[in-house]
């Protein structure tokens, strides 16, 4: 005799398991983060950028008062000045992360300017102390935009201390790659266990939402943009064998969690798209992103 099963009792029968790891912590965040900034491509791509943005705003012929935003260790900021020749005069680091802190003081100390440290949150209410200098030429957000509660809010607060003629530049991912694998798992993830808003940083943030909100609510901001491809090797990721560790830094950063902690489902999905995203060089797999520089002025 034949028997029938309503869809609603397959659905009890096979309930849809959402993904349970949570994000990264600070600490994971930060090991993750160190291991990318030591081995990742991205300096030479964003280096490229800010040739052409220095050069277009002759802050190699002037002083330039230079604020950066979520500066980290301070290694770009070091970049700009001793590779790159920006004529700095001072510069404000705005750095919450305690340990981020220790090794940014080092980094400017090294650049031989007068600076100052602000270990504050950025966003719409920050305020500077009123003998600091409040207006600055040169305005950097170094793909830190990922870590703010409200980053549009925060870019346009920021052009609020731009002296005249003064231009922000933020480095932000395009989409797809990180962002496009960073969705998946928040869609296939319990939202009360990780999320955007729980992450650390949220790497579902691209430079094409971030130039929408603008255009739609700051008529005032001028903005040009500036990208180039980048790539970064993951040969030892796709070629890994299956009794081998699965901990990869480079792959848990760009997810904000442990890719080994996941469903095999899941895994799967998240390893086939890094593959289709990759180009093989010279008989190694490289994954393909691109890097936004967004120039702002009012």
């Amino acid at each position: 005799m034949m028997t029938h099963t309503s869809s609603e009792e397959q659905n009890l029968a096979t309930p849809q398991q959402l993904e349970t790891t949570p994000p990264l912590t600070e600490e994971g965040y930060a090991r993750t983060f160190a291991v990318m900034a030591d081995v990742t491509s991205e300096y030479d791509v964003m280096s490229g950028i800010a040739d052409r943005f220095i050069s277009d705003n002759k802050f190699r012929e002037n002083p330039v008062k230079m604020l950066t935003v979520g500066a980290g260790r301070g290694k770009f900021e070091v970049q700009l000045v001793k590779e790159l020749g920006l004529n700095l005069e001072y510069v404000c680091a705005i750095e919450p992360n305690m340990e981020q802190v220790k090794h940014l003081e080092v980094s400017l100390k090294s650049l031989e300017v007068e600076y100052d440290i602000n270990t504050s949150f950025f966003g719409p209410q920050f305020r500077f102390e009123e003998e600091k200098p409040q207006k600055f030429d040169f305005i950097l957000f170094c793909h830190s935009l990922y870590g703010f509660d409200d980053p549009h809010g925060s870019v346009l607060h920021a052009t609020n201390f731009l002296a005249p003629g003064g231009k922000v530049l933020i480095f932000i991912q395009g989409g797809g790659a990180t962002a496009a694998i960073f969705s998946y798992l928040v869609e296939k993830s319990d939202p009360a266990i990780f999320s955007p808003k729980k992450c650390i940083g949220d790497h579902s943030l691209t430079a094409d939402k971030i130039i929408s909100q603008l255009r739609k609510n700051a008529n005032h901001v001028s903005i040009t943009t500036m990208s180039e491809q980048s790539s970064e090797d993951v040969d030892d990721f796709v070629r890994r064998k299956p009794d081998e560790p699965t901990r990869n830094y480079k792959v848990d950063f760009w997810l904000q969690a442990e890719y080994g902690k996941l469903s095999e489902e899941t895994k799967r999905v998240i390893y086939e798209m890094i593959v289709n995203n990759c180009d093989v060089v010279e008989g190694r797999y490289r994954w393909k992103h691109w890097c936004y520089g967004i120039v702002l002025s009012v």
